[in-house]
């Protein structure tokens, strides 16, 4: 087993004990405000379904399977980045489809109709060829078009310069600094700690 992987299911325990998590916060509700981004490779994204999810291993470990299946499972929505019949990324989003306001992924409140995107992943054989912000950019034009939600929101931990860099590159300005606290996999403690007030 890779050091990776072992740190992943480490940190995945921990996280359903007590989680402490500092984010720089992105929100859209218009495909206008980003930047429409082309891979350095041919790309298309590809809906993640119960037929298809197990392409996981063509980019991740083997039991990244058991966790995509638990994702559709959960009415996660996914999307494989695809090139040259090869899965080479994976991007989600929950959606926040009730009456009033729901905790997702153990943290984040989301308002009715609101969406988190997360878990952007690329293949190491093909960072730096643009596939995450082609990933990001697919994903908020069909959330915004073809599931109708009215607001999107992405986070990143404040320490993540690629992903941070990778916002950039997509157009997109960091709106909220956040804290939060989770125990258990309850949402305890939350505090914005700079809001962009011109963005709200």
């Amino acid at each position: 087993m890779r050091w990776n992987e072992i740190r992943h299911r480490v940190t995945k325990r921990l996280q359903r004990l007590a989680w402490i998590y500092v984010t720089a916060n992105f929100k859209i509700s218009r495909t206008s405000e980003l930047t429409p981004a082309r891979p350095g490779i041919d790309c298309t994204l590809v809906a993640l379904d119960q037929y298809n999810y197990q392409r996981v291993r063509e980019f991740r470990e083997e039991n990244r399977v058991a966790e995509y299946r638990d994702k559709l499972a959960s009415h996660e929505i996914g999307y494989f980045a695809e090139s040259g019949g090869k899965a080479v990324g994976s991007i989600w989003a929950s959606i926040n489809a009730s009456g009033g306001p729901k905790v997702v992924k153990m943290y984040m409140k989301l308002m009715p109709n609101e969406a988190l995107i997360h878990d952007i992943v690329a293949s190491p054989q093909y960072k730096g060829r643009g596939i995450g912000p082609f990933m990001v950019s697919g994903i908020v034009e069909r959330l915004l078009s073809e599931y109708g939600v009215a607001g999107i929101i992405i986070d990143v931990d404040r320490r993540n310069q690629p992903s941070l860099r990778m916002m950039k590159k997509v157009g997109l300005k960091i709106t909220e600094q956040a804290l939060y606290i989770s125990i258990f996999g309850n949402l305890v403690f939350q505090r914005s700690l700079w809001r962009d007030e011109s963005a709200c």
